[in-house]
């Protein structure tokens, strides 16, 4: 596993021993900030589900200026600073937070301008977690959602609040790209 582009790119990063998390493969997240293009540039990120960080942490690479990552393991947050003590930061801000992210959508007063969220392939409340993000208006305006997910456990099309501008299928899991419904 490793930084993909930007400023950090070919750096190796820490993955868990932990079998349960199942973390991006190269191939999708290449895919995925190949879409993005160079939507980061001093913007700000929060990855819900961070895992071992390294979603979030590719954003970091590519220009973003915030990052808030999401994790409620202590095994997997344990090995996000080990991947974040590996990396020169200069003036970004990397924040961890160690909360469900139901519970931590409920609460933030903060805004994003992307959203990165790679849950267990086995989450029966992606739909509702995808209401809460926009219901309470999480993302900024012109801001993007990106969700990898099962195809078994998809996300509604459209709501009166998103819609998803595209999305893009790798095996069994898809890659959505949300937006907020102009």
């Amino acid at each position: 596993m490793r930084i993909l582009g930007g400023k950090f790119k070919g750096k190796n990063l820490f993955g868990s021993q932990d079998l349960s998390v199942r973390p991006l493969t190269n191939r999708i997240k290449k895919s995925i900030f190949d879409v993005l293009q160079n939507c980061f540039q001093e913007k700000s990120v929060l990855d819900l589900f961070s895992g071992t960080g390294s979603f979030g942490l590719e954003a970091l690479s590519r220009g973003a200026v915030h990052l808030t990552v999401v994790e409620k393991s202590d095994n997997s947050l344990a090995v996000l600073r080990k991947n974040l003590h590996l990396l020169p930061l200069g003036g970004e801000k990397v924040y961890t937070i160690k909360s469900d992210v139901i519970k931590f959508c409920a609460q933030t007063v903060q805004v994003y301008d992307l959203i990165l969220m790679d849950p267990p392939f086995i989450f029966p409340e992606i739909q509702n977690l995808v209401d809460l993000i926009f219901k309470r208006k999480i993302l900024k305006e012109k801001g993007v959602m990106v969700v990898h997910h099962e195809i078994t456990n998809p996300v509604a099309d459209s709501s009166d609040d998103y819609m998803i501008r595209q999305q893009k299928k790798f095996g069994r899991s898809l890659v959505s790209y949300i937006m907020n419904r102009e």
